[in-house]
């Protein structure tokens, strides 16, 4: 059960990555923090806080949740994710990222710093051989973290006003790649559980793990395409584009849904 609450929100963080400003008009410099309540099957599952600070040159973030409700009750998964950066252009240049957590009572880690435009592994705990399969170093060239790929769209939608795009993502143990591809606006589902509802930019996406599978899980189904849809909203004034919703399919919970609960920001 775990190690499926962990799939579901990393599947949740990419997806957020990706999407988090998809749309934006605003000038490419800012900060806010969402936070968010997941369900899966109508019950609520997990808390989510996503984070991002936009300068002319550089960028930090942070992504961290918690299981809550039933799941909480039955199984305790945490994670907390930092990234610090800055861009070259219009690319992200990770200088530091970390992340903490827990799972099956074990107290995860994973630090990296980026020499060279690729992904060097400082530290990481419990070590990734023992579950999981190498990710090749030739395939982690020129990867980013999750946080920065946010960093990027932020950036990129503030001048562009689309959510188009793609990212290849390595997070110390698994590489994963993200595309997205604007819908157009409309207002989401209706649902009582929906602090917001304002018309939105929706975008699809859709995600495929390429490597580091887990040893005791058939690979096939890991490598699935996974589709999902996020719908942005305009919900802090002269800021990016918020996600006021995002759903996404998991093999074993089904979908799950993010709904917005709290968002605050500035310029």
């Amino acid at each position: 059960m775990a190690r499926m609450i962990r799939a579901v929100m990393r599947r949740a963080l990419l997806c957020i990555a990706l999407l988090v400003s998809a749309g934006a008009r605003a000038a490419p410099t800012g900060s806010f923090k969402a936070e968010y309540d997941g369900y899966s099957h109508g019950l609520v599952s997990l808390k989510l806080s996503a984070a991002l600070t936009l300068t002319p040159t550089g960028y930090g973030g942070r992504l961290a949740f918690h299981t809550a409700g039933l799941v909480g009750f039955m199984v305790h998964v945490e994670s907390d994710s930092q990234v610090s950066g800055h861009f070259d252009g219009d690319r992200p240049v990770p200088d530091k990222f970390s992340a903490t957590g827990v799972l099956h009572g074990t107290d995860r880690t994973v630090g990296m710093h980026w020499k060279d435009g690729n992904p060097v592994i400082d530290a990481i705990a419990p070590p990734p051989e023992l579950e999981r399969t190498p990710v090749p170093p030739e395939l982690r060239t020129h990867t980013i973290d999750a946080l920065s790929a946010m960093a990027a769209m932020v950036r990129q939608a503030s001048q562009g006003g689309h959510c188009d795009g793609e990212a290849t993502i390595f997070d110390g143990r698994r590489l994963s790649h993200m595309a997205a591809h604007a819908v157009g606006r409309e207002v989401p589902p209706p649902s009582p559980k929906s602090h917001y509802d304002q018309t939105a930019l929706r975008c699809d996406f859709e995600g495929q793990e390429l490597a580091g599978f887990l040893k005791n899980e058939p690979e096939a189904e890991q490598r699935r395409t996974r589709h999902g849809s996020a719908w942005l909203a305009p919900l802090v004034p002269s800021a990016p584009l918020v996600p006021e919703r995002v759903m996404f399919e998991h093999k074993v919970l089904g979908q799950v849904t993010l709904y917005l609960t709290s968002v605050t920001g500035s310029p």
